[in-house]
């Protein structure tokens, strides 16, 4: 299964996730409305049980416990808008200083800008459960561009470096196949159905202060009606648990074989969930544990009836799928005094990517399309170059706001050999002048191979900035890069990827509107006709370019678009558009325009850039060497 299977499956599974919970919501009323009327009959308040749903109470109960649960569902969207870093606040975790001089917090940060620059995505932003010394984590969001990951301080000093690179790649994995999304929303859904319950210990909480007298007049009613409430909003809850793990289980054994594949090393997540396993569990005393259980590397509460209601599979059954001598080993290890995870002298053989044994990564796919969100050794070896290139200088000035902020400007004036003080002057940064031309004499030299992914580390940085500080910045990158009258497709992805994570839908969730090329079809002509241009090709051999490489996605009449029609602010729109295609539709479009790049026999250094950050515009991200296989 391919990144748009994993994206299509994702999609459908929201829609089952609703089925769900129109199937609970429905229960919930049902339950609620029959134990209400039951009350009142009793009560002697009239109601007949003959007829009870021709009683005008009837409709109004459904209503109201109806617009209850919707409630607890709308408050919890509404806690949950700003995706990744409202969990992460809502759980307590704490961003990392870019300055940390922790070093276990260094190690995590160096990490995962590793694991980011092999997949092809910006840097996630990190936060620590400081008070949690359980290993656990986890990673939230509503798409691969806008995630998070948390780990917990238990994690970050109980580890060897190769098993925290593991549960990295493990939460990775969630990132790349869309959990990360269905999981916020399953937070949501949950939220709605245990408000009746929520409701219901309101009430009893309120009985029990209210003086004697009036426990007597009112005859108990608001007992009888809390507890009613509480057993069916927790009766609910428990249904809403099953949906949790009917959804959760298979996608943590795929997500263990993922680690796998990033890392080389099944000794590195065998370790950690050794660890995990020999140490009774990873409970974490939050809250909201129960809330995101589905979320964490490991089971975050302790759970009755597991075999039904766990989110995830147990731990030996986790071992026995990265290799049959695992859970041998890890006995073995819980009856050895000292260390109990030093890693052992062979590696079983690793799991497949369906939690079978015989993965055998590296093998090489028809399609550039089916590399989209994987991550292969030639991937991990390239981000390691890649971030020993980069001065230690300014690879921690980049995990800085004002350091991030220079280091895109600065992209611009490297990307070209212009009169930068003039293009300064023209941009409104004069005063920026001697640390921008600095930067950028530093940065030239890296060549362009190192241009994406000096923004994938920027950007993160930056996203917590006030809103007036990302639009200024945007403003500034726009008008530096049109100061020498020229945009290229370098300043154009540039400013892409920064309109993508810092402007105004930023942080938002987005869904999938067309689902055929047809109602996109003016958007792909665009895209394509200037992907010609950018080839260097004539008028003539662009038509045939154009006409080979759309053939299937474009109807009949759509022909190439003059260079004069394609300018800089219609392409942003038309990128904005594709991006909520269906999945499916998603995959051709990369490889037409692979296919187009490729026309002359070679991938040249800036068409290849140019391909990653168009992907990543679709959110479909490519690794570095999607084209070296």
């Amino acid at each position: 299964m391919d990144f748009f299977q994993h994206q299509e499956r994702a999609r459908r599974k929201t829609g089952l996730l609703v089925l769900y919970f129109v199937v609970a919501v429905v229960a919930v009323i049902a339950s609620v409305t029959a134990a209400m009327l039951l009350i009142l009959h009793f009560s002697g308040a009239g109601v007949s049980l003959q007829a009870p749903w021709a009683h005008p109470l009837t409709a109004w109960i459904a209503l109201g416990t109806f617009v209850v649960i919707v409630g607890g569902c709308l408050v919890k969207t509404w806690q949950l808008r700003k995706g990744g870093p409202a969990l992460a606040e809502m759980m307590g975790a704490k961003p990392i200083d870019a300055t940390t001089t922790d070093n276990s917090e260094q190690r995590l940060l160096n990490v995962v800008e590793e694991m980011s620059i092999a997949a092809g995505i910006p840097a996630p932003r990190i936060y620590v459960l400081e008070q949690e010394p359980a290993i656990n984590a986890f990673a939230a969001g509503f798409r691969p561009s806008e995630a998070i990951v948390a780990v917990t301080r238990g994690t970050l000093d109980k580890l060897s470096r190769d098993e925290l690179q593991a549960i990295i790649g493990h939460e990775f994995s969630h990132i790349l196949n869309a959990d990360i999304r269905i999981n916020l929303r399953m937070v949501a859904v949950l939220a709605g159905i245990l408000a009746v319950g929520k409701v219901g210990e309101y009430l009893l909480h309120s009985q029990r202060h209210q003086s004697r007298s009036s426990r007597r007049n009112n005859k108990g009613n608001l007992v009888i009606v809390g507890l009613a409430l509480m057993v069916i909003g927790y009766v609910g809850l428990f249904f809403g648990r099953l949906i949790k793990a009917a959804i959760s289980r298979q996608r943590e054994l795929l997500a263990d074989a993922s680690a796998v594949q990033f890392t080389r090393n099944p000794d590195g997540l065998a370790g950690a969930l050794i660890q995990v396993r020999n140490n009774g569990g990873s409970y974490l005393a939050n809250a909201h544990a129960e809330d995101m259980s589905h979320m964490c590397f490991v089971l975050p509460v302790k759970m009755h009836l597991q075999r039904w209601l766990s989110t995830h599979p147990p731990v030996d059954e986790r071992l026995t799928a990265l290799g049959e001598g695992w859970v041998a080993r890890a006995r073995a290890r819980a009856r050895q005094s000292g260390d109990p995870s030093p890693n052992p002298p062979s590696a079983p053989q690793a799991a497949n990517v369906d939690g079978s044994l015989g993965f055998a990564p590296g093998a090489s796919p028809a399609r550039v399309s089916s590399q989209v969100g994987t991550v292969k050794d030639a991937d991990i070896d390239w981000a390691q170059t890649t971030l020993a290139q980069l001065p230690e200088e300014i690879r921690q000035s980049l995990r800085q706001p004002q350091g991030a902020r220079r280091a895109l400007l600065a992209l611009i004036l490297a990307s070209n050999r212009n009169d930068t003080a003039h293009q300064l002057r023209q941009a409104g940064l004069a005063d920026d002048q001697p640390a921008l031309e600095t930067l950028a004499e530093a940065l030239r030299p890296l060549g362009a191979t190192l241009r994406l992914p000096v923004i994938d580390l920027a950007l993160p940085a930056l996203k917590n900035e006030p809103r007036a500080a990302r639009e200024q910045l945007l403003a500034e990158l726009e008008s530096l890069a049109k100061a020498d009258n020229t945009f290229s497709l370098f300043e154009w992805a540039l400013l892409g990827l920064a309109r993508q994570q810092l402007g105004e839908r930023a942080g938002r969730n987005r869904h999938t509107r067309f689902h055929r090329y047809g109602a996109v079809a003016a958007e792909l002509q665009l895209l394509f006709s200037l992907l010609v241009w950018a080839s260097g090709a004539t008028q003539d051999t662009g038509t045939a370019l154009f006409s080979r490489y759309t053939q299937g996605l474009l109807p009949a009449g759509r022909t190439l678009l003059p260079l004069t029609h394609c300018s800089s602010d219609k392409l942003f729109q038309a990128v904005d558009r594709l991006t909520d295609l269906s999945p499916l539709l998603k995959g051709p479009i990369i490889d037409s325009a692979v296919d187009l790049a490729m026309d002359d026999g070679e991938l040249k250094t800036r068409e290849r850039e140019t391909l990653r950050a168009l992907s990543s515009l679709l959110e479909c991200p490519l690794p570095p060497c999607f084209a070296d296989h």
